[in-house]
């Protein structure tokens, strides 16, 4: 989809941008929304999976993972309005856009979406490790894989998988956005985000 003159214009960078978004109306809002994520998550991870998980003597896997969950939480924010509880906004994202698969239970009834909170993006935020399980597979390999590890019924998740869900569900997002009417609580939620993060800076 091509965005608005306007939108392209601008460099996608805050500090930059920040001075024109007086002038962008609801419509402009989300252009600029779509290109900034595409500039600075989604094409970047794309670069990172195609060439950086396996290298000699180093892995991109887990900044590839953190920076995804990372994605889907602060994508979350513009679906709820909310910014300061994260899990929440990282779980309605995943419930509302990602794959329903991510309902289905581990043996213990862990939901594979607190799984994915837990011991990924919290893994690896603070620990440099998934807790239990981790990034494994290929593209032609399914997307989620259950397998017992030191005692633990752990889930394995495709990275490739993984990240396509993950702009398959924002590209939903977008269309959401620009479907929805004037004063919907969807364009309230998301540009009292926007007006909170991208223009306030706060």
């Amino acid at each position: 989809m091509s965005l608005d003159p306007k939108v392209e214009a601008l460099k996608g960078f805050l500090d930059y941008d920040r001075p024109h978004f007086a002038g962008l109306d609801a419509a402009q809002r989300v252009d600029y929304f779509e290109k900034r994520v595409r500039l600075v998550v989604i094409r970047p991870l794309r670069r990172l999976l195609d060439t950086e998980i396996i290298v000699d003597g180093s892995s991109a896997i887990l900044i590839f993972g953190v920076s995804l969950c990372c994605a889907i939480e602060a994508t979350g924010h513009f679906l709820t309005g909310q910014t300061t509880k994260g899990r929440y906004s990282f779980d309605a994202f995943v419930k509302r856009y990602m794959s329903r698969d991510f309902s289905l239970q581990l043996p213990d009834g862990t939901l594979y979406r607190q799984a994915l909170w837990r011991h990924f993006r919290n893994g690896i935020a603070h620990g440099f490790s998934v807790k239990h399980g981790g990034f494994e597979g290929d593209p032609t390999q399914p997307y989620f894989l259950v397998r017992q590890i030191a005692g633990h019924e752990c889930l394995e998740i495709n990275p490739a998988r993984f990240y396509d869900d993950y702009v398959s569900g924002f590209d939903g997002f977008l269309a959401d956005l620009r479907g929805a009417p004037p004063g919907h609580p969807t364009q309230t939620r998301f540009n009292d985000v926007f007006e909170l993060v991208f223009v306030k800076g706060n």
